[in-house]
């Protein structure tokens, strides 16, 4: 057997022989794209979203979503639930929240079957201490609609209360 033996091939380029192009040259070359308007939402702009809570074939678990007590440039996360009530099988356009703040997640692999449901994940991402709203807007077949508000505000998220209160007997004045 002969030996085939690979003939070695050095390239050696000097560093100065490629040159920085200089970019207001480049700049005159290339065409500035063009800025994109937003493309509009027909479901959003058509479509008047008014029921909360349920409508004639979703029902919404919880019905509004609240943040309370949020800690500014922390991430927060709620779950929602949007259950097929009716006897058919249904298809959801699911509209997310227009402002930053909200973003969703969910995975919509088919048709929602009767009693079924989607779990529509909900981020926030609060950047300073005010009160922040939006709406997850929820078109079925047909005309139904359903709306999911989100609300967040900068307060103590306390939810417990006493059961009773004692105020004993103290002579006025005192």
């Amino acid at each position: 057997m002969d030996v085939v033996h690979s003939a070695s091939i050095d390239i050696t380029v000097p560093r100065k022989s490629f040159k920085k192009t200089p970019s207001a040259l480049l700049d005159s070359l290339v065409e500035k794209p063009e800025k994109r308007h937003a493309v509009p939402n027909h479901l959003l702009e058509s479509k008047t979203y008014s029921e909360l809570q349920r409508s004639k074939v979703v029902q919404a678990e919880p019905a509004v979503l609240h943040y309370g007590g949020y800690e500014v440039g922390k991430h927060h996360q709620q779950t929602l639930k949007l259950i097929n009530i009716s006897a058919n099988v249904i298809n959801l356009h699911i509209i997310p929240p227009q402002t930053e703040y909200f973003q969703i997640k969910y995975n919509k692999t088919h048709q929602l079957v009767p009693g079924l449901s989607y779990v529509v994940t909900v981020d926030f991402y609060p950047d300073e201490w005010r009160y922040y709203y939006d709406c997850i807007r929820i078109h079925c077949e047909g005309d139904d609609t359903l709306a999911v508000p989100v609300h967040a505000y900068p307060a103590v998220n306390v939810v417990e209360f006493p059961s009773s209160i004692n105020l004993s007997g103290v002579p006025i004045g005192q």
